[in-house]
């Protein structure tokens, strides 16, 4: 069996990777390596995938250290905003002619992932580049990135499984983003969009009337703190389910454009994405009608939904090990 090593740190990427572990046991030797106070250590936590992950320095020294010690056959892993650890792990790849995967999550800053628009950016292109779904896809071929391939999206397909409709409550679900730390890691600047997640959370509650929901619920990304919105409310409430239990009790579900927002519309549930920016566009494939600048002119009525799972999408890990992995 092929040794696979598994290096994320954000959660988007390690959601798609870590569930893809699962999916795959029966196929390769698996080994998680991720930071210890990183998103994707608490997920594996979560998961009660321990076993599976080596705790790694942020460090060259210490991650050769620890693939050496692994000796990995494939190296795959996510791009994220929060570190480039990542390219140590594909240094070591191309050091020892290992295939190495970058997976893509969300829809946003593709070719940036890898260095853009540094001169040498093409320097940290893989062996192969992941897309999740047929937008990621396309949208990755457009941008000119080699070697795109489609492999199944198992947390999708894994939170599709898992869903079981409920009554709603009379909740509005607010999905949290760092939006404030993402720009200033990337621009320098926290409101460089003219925006930040508490004015969003601020704009709700000045709108909360018009949304017909009782109460208020948060449910904090894996980056955010809840001291951003317990300084706007010190009554507000904080989710202690699921994402797939708050999204199917919740009436009304709004975020920036987190994943878990086409997720809970794959899911049949009425979402917003509320952006107040001209500076910035929702990257999530919302309908338009479901993507607001304001809660002026507020119609809820107004906003689709979807009442069918999406259509099965890319190739099993498997196939792509026996068939595609060279």
């Amino acid at each position: 069996m092929k040794k696979i090593a598994i290096f994320a740190h954000d959660a988007g990427g390690a959601e798609i990777l870590l569930e893809l572990l699962k999916a795959s046991l029966h196929v390769g030797e698996f080994c998680v390596f991720c930071l210890n106070d990183s998103p994707c250590f608490r997920l594996a936590e979560t998961k009660n995938l321990e076993a599976y992950v080596c705790k790694i320095e942020p460090t060259k020294e210490d991650i050769e250290a620890k693939l050496c010690a692994f000796s990995p056959s494939l190296i795959a892993y996510g791009t994220g905003w929060q570190n480039h650890l990542e390219y140590h792990f594909l240094a070591y790849t191309n050091a020892h002619e290992l295939v190495s995967m970058a997976f893509l999550d969300h829809w946003t800053n593709y070719r940036e992932r890898f260095g853009y628009p540094s001169t040498d950016w093409k320097n940290n292109l893989p062996s192969f580049i992941v897309a999740h779904d047929t937008v990621s896809e396309k949208k990755a071929k457009e941008l000119g990135l080699p070697n795109v391939i489609a492999i199944k999206n198992y947390a999708l397909l894994a939170q599709l499984k898992a869903f079981k409709a409920t009554t709603e409550d009379d909740t509005l679900l607010f999905l949290s983003e760092p939006t404030a730390k993402v720009a200033l890691a990337s621009f320098g600047d926290a409101n460089f969009w003219g925006f930040n997640e508490k004015k969003v959370f601020e704009n709700i509650l000045t709108c909360k009337d018009i949304f017909g929901c009782g109460k208020i619920i948060i449910r904090l990304h894996p980056s955010d703190s809840r001291e951003t919105y317990e300084a706007i409310d010190n009554t507000v409430e904080f989710s202690k389910a699921t994402l797939l239990e708050d999204i199917a009790k919740a009436k009304l579900i709004i975020g920036i454009d987190t994943i878990a927002l086409y997720t809970a519309y794959l899911l049949g549930k009425k979402v917003i994405s509320y952006i107040p920016s001209n500076k910035r566009e929702c990257a999530v494939p919302l309908p338009k009608s479901n993507q607001l600048k304001s809660f002026e002119n507020f119609d809820i009525s107004s906003f689709q939904t979807l009442n069918e799972n999406p259509q099965d999408f890319g190739m099993d890990f498997e196939e792509f090990l026996n068939h595609r992995c060279i």
